[in-house]
């Protein structure tokens, strides 16, 4: 099945506007395979097709103006009232004068989910309604060679048109010498992680990033980023205001030794991060003896040289997201956990294990920013602490109802939401079971 992003053109010409607004009037379409994001019906001619009229330069100026959050910037939480994180990332927000679709893109490192939902009614500007409502991810690779190729195309029409217009080259040609200069493209990935635009995040929050990124880790402080957005200098002062090791139950935290494990399998290539999680999650459980068996407090907190005390402990940490920072040896690390329950202590530490797997970092961080670091620490923890196999086995039935999930939670002490969330995942329920339960 093809799933390629494809942004098509056929210039329409125009009689009226400037010289580029008539050179750039066109059909656009925007596709994954063969399925139409820009589909629509148009009310006034009583027609459905594939492709929108309007202004290919003005789609092209959105991409070059959004490039590094789109691609870099994560789905944030309230983004449905987030008017400035979906101006950058929903297509909508193209403008131009012309009604463009709700197609939102959503990066988290890896690749990008693209969402579309159809129009309620046509707009008093075009009599025009889209109808696609469609959910697909394509890799981070894909969109580059994609939205390069479109833009290329648009700039060397506009060249062997001789418009005279000096914007858009000018504003694409800074974008790719930012994507060329490592230096400039780490404070582009930032600022975008953030999110902010190029050039609007305080300098004192990415030298803050930047400086500390060399002890703590790069990738670390960019999931830091990525969590805290506008208030990441907090965040950050917050982990750096942690007390030395010697005192970290001082301050909720507890120390440990994180497990290691020897003949790590490779991932597969295409393989995504919930994949790549899960066979690992398995592969551990193997080598830890565990086959079947619930993972209960004593052995996990034999895991981290630790007492089971650590996971009934009601006392809090002082930072906003569990954590753990190893020591500078590294031999040894302090774990922070900011939940008070057990089912989320136990949940939180299994995926700092995980992370720790897969990760040299120094920092590791637990956040509830979307990337594909997080989706590995979830699926990790998941699988780890209620195989999926097991969970089947132990639930019996391929409709659970309420007492099946409770008693699935209490044998593998794991909240309900979390076993629905993996028959969810793995597909043995309908997502409308999790949204009831919800």
């Amino acid at each position: 099945m093809n799933n390629q992003l494809k942004i098509d053109f056929k210039p329409l010409g125009r009689d009226v506007g400037s010289n580029v607004e008539r050179a750039f009037y066109a059909d656009i379409g925007v596709a994954i395979g063969d399925d139409y994001l820009t589909k629509l019906e148009d009310t006034y001619a009583s027609t459905v097709r594939n492709r929108l009229r309007g202004s290919v330069y003005q789609l092209a100026a959105w991409f070059a103006a959004n490039w590094w959050r789109l691609r870099w910037e994560p789905e944030v939480q309230d983004w449905t009232k987030n008017s400035e994180w979906r101006t950058a990332h929903s297509m909508a927000s193209a403008g131009g004068g012309f009604v463009w679709p709700d197609v939102l893109f959503a990066s988290d490192g890896d690749s990008l989910a693209i969402a579309s939902r159809p129009s309620e009614r046509a707009t008093a500007i075009e009599p025009v309604r889209y109808l696609s409502r469609m959910d697909a991810r394509i890799s981070a690779v894909e969109f580059e060679q994609t939205v390069d190729g479109f833009l290329e195309s648009v700039l060397s029409r506009l060249q062997s048109l001789d418009t005279g217009d000096e914007t858009l080259p000018g504003v694409w040609n800074e974008v790719l010498a930012e994507r060329r200069d490592p230096h400039l493209a780490r404070r582009r990935k930032l600022e975008a992680l953030c999110g902010y635009d190029p050039d609007e995040a305080p300098d004192n929050l990415l030298k803050m990033l930047i400086e500390n990124g060399a002890t703590l880790g790069v990738a670390a402080l960019e999931e830091v980023a990525a969590a805290g957005r506008h208030s990441t200098a907090e965040l950050l002062s917050e982990i750096l205001s942690l007390p030395k090791s010697d005192a970290a139950p001082g301050a909720g935290g507890f120390h440990g030794v994180l497990p290691t494990l020897n003949n790590i399998p490779r991932p597969a290539e295409g393989e995504r991060p919930w994949q790549v999680a899960g066979k690992l999650a398995r592969f551990a459980r193997v080598q830890w003896g565990l086959d079947d068996r619930p993972v209960n407090d004593e052995f996990l907190a034999d895991l981290l040289k630790a007492t089971p005390e650590i996971l009934i402990d009601c006392k809090k940490s002082l930072v906003s997201m569990p954590l753990a920072l190893k020591t500078e040896s590294a031999e040894t690390c302090d774990i922070y956990l900011n939940s008070s329950w057990k089912t989320s202590r136990r949940f939180s530490v299994a995926r700092l294990i995980g992370d720790h797997l897969q990760s040299n970092d120094r920092l590791l961080p637990a956040t509830k920013a979307k990337t594909s670091r997080q989706q590995f620490q979830r699926a990790f923890a998941q699988e780890f602490l209620c195989p999926f196999n097991a969970l089947l086995a132990k639930i019996q039935t391929d409709k659970p109802d309420e007492e099946d999930i409770a008693e699935a939670a209490a044998y593998y002490d794991v909240s309900p939401h979390m076993v629905l969330m993996t028959l969810v995942n793995k597909g043995s329920l309908d997502r409308e079971a999790l949204n009831a339960a919800a």
